[in-house]
């Protein structure tokens, strides 16, 4: 086969290459095995029905430029209209690499019964806002304290717009949850009143505004009336102080879930309420307007992303960055790309872009662990962003998908490469970015285009030179 050494210089016109490999063609014949490497003839479109003649004008190229940097994610839409399993995020990490991330809840409530009757002079026993876990978290096992505040809204969540994650609404600045601490528990059922209930973080309330909503029933006649009244309540883990590096989590929560709910205990007698069951009236936490708000801090991070995030970033690094929710994003360039046609047509069989994990033990990634799966767009002159051609092909072709056992992503983007090839996309580069970045909190580092590590980023070609 023909395999060519990478080189400093820029890449060169295929006419060299073939030139330089000619003493090679031999080989070529001898058998597609051997002339693909470790690709076999059904892995590379097109070659199995080329005639053989025609493999001597095949290549193998690895030594495409590619210049990398990490750059801050654009916001992501967060709304429930998008994220319509009502599944939330919220709370907080110190990461040593990445810095300090949280994630915030901007929810209505809904009615579970209109026009309730409370009874003669009713009187409140407890407020509680109760969260179900899903039983994913992010972060390190033994998890730490945090501190959850709830506050209620000034501003109405417009169901009708699109909300972002860098979106905020303008709060009162009464904690109704009085700095609630609580060391999350995703995974641990709860006994409450004899009953084994799904695992929750349960938020005790002001009282006052359960008393409030017992002496208005006429405020709970219908959703539209109520949340006029109570336009919603802002939930957050913001104000959490004394995580050290590494510790902390982002919770994922089931606001759809029956048990996920802000409920009313009451009783309507004169006498203490410990001697009689007490009442309860429930707000629901699904069928809701809602979005998450998520910020990230950016101020005490690994030195490589430091430099990368500065005023003038180096064009070219060894590592790069991903990070959920909105965080950070690889930034891929090919400057030199146009130089394989220099000397003539050329069909792209196979394009693969292999992207290695660093698994130096100081990104810790036993603690954060990897995304599931990346996904790579194109980019816009206007800096937006585009589904590739490849990704048509579904998953099974287009790739992504993190390989635990080799620490790698891979996709296939061989109709991408011979569109910017022949001129019918701009060379602009491309955006790799977590998938699913709305609901998880994952991060990764990964190897750049610079040479400096093993972890280095390739784009591996598979070249027919057209007649």
């Amino acid at each position: 086969m023909i395999v060519y050494k990478k080189r400093k210089s820029k890449n060169l016109p295929l006419r060299t290459i073939y030139r330089e490999g000619a003493n090679f063609f031999l080989i070529v014949l001898a058998g597609i095995s051997v002339c693909l490497s470790s690709c076999n003839e059904s892995s590379v479109i097109g070659l199995n029905v080329q005639p053989v003649n025609d493999l001597l004008n095949v290549a193998y190229i690895d030594t495409t430029t590619l210049f990398t940097k990490t750059v801050k994610a654009d916001s992501l839409r967060t709304d429930q209209a998008l994220i319509f399993t009502a599944e939330a995020l919220l709370g907080k990490y110190q990461d040593p690499v990445f810095g300090e991330a949280t994630a915030s809840v901007y929810t209505q409530l809904g009615l579970t019964t209109l026009a309730p009757l409370f009874g003669a002079s009713p009187l409140i026993d407890s407020v509680i806002l109760s969260l179900v876990y899903d039983p994913a978290y992010y972060g390190k096992k033994k998890r730490a304290e945090q501190r959850v505040n709830v506050h209620f809204l000034s501003e109405d969540i417009n169901i009708a717009t699109n909300h972002y994650s860098n979106n905020t609404l303008t709060i009162y600045s009464e904690d109704i949850a009085t700095n609630h601490k609580f060391i999350p528990r995703p995974t641990d059922s709860i006994s409450i009143d004899n009953l084994m209930l799904k695992p929750q973080l349960r938020i005790p309330l002001d009282k006052n505004f359960g008393q409030s909503m017992l002496d208005n029933p006429g405020n709970l006649a219908s959703n539209s009336v109520f949340q006029t009244i109570v336009k919603g309540l802002y939930i957050t883990t913001e104000n959490t102080t004394g995580l050290v590096n590494g510790e902390g989590n982002i919770l994922h929560f089931k606001l759809a879930d029956a048990q996920s709910k802000l409920t009313l205990f009451y009783h309507s007698n004169s006498i203490d309420s410990l001697q009689f069951n007490p009442k309860k009236y429930s707000l629901g936490l699904g069928s809701v307007g809602r979005f998450s708000h998520f910020s990230h801090d950016y101020s005490a991070v690994d030195a490589g992303l430091a430099a990368q995030l500065g005023v003038n970033p180096p064009v070219q690094n060894d590592v790069v960055f991903i990070q959920s929710m909105a965080g950070l994003k690889t930034k891929i360039e090919l400057p030199y790309i146009m130089n394989w046609v220099k000397s003539g047509e050329i069909a792209v069989n196979k394009a693969e872009l292999v992207i290695k994990v660093d698994m130096a033990a100081t990104y810790q990634l036993d603690t954060f662990a990897a995304p599931t799966q990346l996904i790579l767009f194109g980019i816009n002159d206007d800096g937006t962003n585009y589904v590739l051609p490849d990704y048509a092909e579904g998953t099974n072709y287009f790739g992504g998908i993190y390989n635990s056992t080799t620490h790698e992503y891979r996709f296939n983007i061989a109709r991408y490469i011979q569109q910017v090839l022949t001129g019918k996309r701009k060379n602009n580069g491309l955006s790799l970015l977590a998938s699913n970045g709305a609901l998880n909190a994952n991060r990764v580092v990964i190897g750049g285009g610079g040479g400096g590590t093993s972890y280095q980023m390739k784009l591996n070609m598979i070249c027919t030179k057209l007649h």
